[in-house]
């Protein structure tokens, strides 16, 4: 009796060291590909729509697949942004993820709910988690997908935003 709970006792912990949570860190990806930072001029007198690193996201891909479907994955992220020029309004930090092949900035793959950006404020850093879908899940099992963030809103005046990652990781559970 004694041997079949050690050996029961050692099965389950042989099973959950394989299911341990994983931590795919895009961050030196974007970095390798200068993805992770930049500027981008803004003349707004309304609506404007500013999406990073660009309007096709960042598409990645051999990054290490979990061999279980997990539980829950989150996007973790810190984004540094600074503001050089007059600039005021309304706006909200947002970011996406999708299949290579899906419109990435669909609402349907957008992560949580958005973060308000200050654009009086000249320099900000925002951060967060944000829980990944069902279907963004299956994307992240399929070895390839596309990730971007989404700062909009509306606005006044005329700034260069500078925007720099400095963190981007995906936090895999599978309990």
């Amino acid at each position: 009796m004694k041997r079949l709970l050690l050996f029961l006792g050692l099965a389950f912990a042989l099973a959950s060291c394989s299911l341990a949570p994983i931590t795919i860190d895009l961050l030196p990806t974007l970095q390798e590909n200068g993805a992770d930072s930049g500027s981008k001029p803004i003349t707004a007198g309304g609506a404007f729509d500013l999406k990073l690193p660009d309007a096709s996201g960042y598409t990645m891909s051999g990054y290490e697949v979990p061999a279980v479907r997990p539980n829950q994955v989150k996007l973790e992220y810190t984004l540094a942004l600074e503001i050089n020029g007059d600039l005021s309004g309304d706006a909200e930090l947002a970011f996406y993820l999708a299949a290579s092949s899906d419109d990435l900035w669909n609402a349907a793959n957008m992560l949580g709910d958005p973060a308000t950006v200050d654009l009086d404020q000249t320099e900000q850093t925002l951060s967060g988690q944000l829980v990944l879908s069902s279907a963004q899940i299956d994307t992240l099992m399929s070895g390839s997908l596309t990730v971007g963030a989404r700062i909009s809103g509306t606005a006044s005046g005329a700034a260069t935003v500078s925007y720099h990652f400095e963190r981007l990781v995906l936090k895999v559970a599978f309990f």
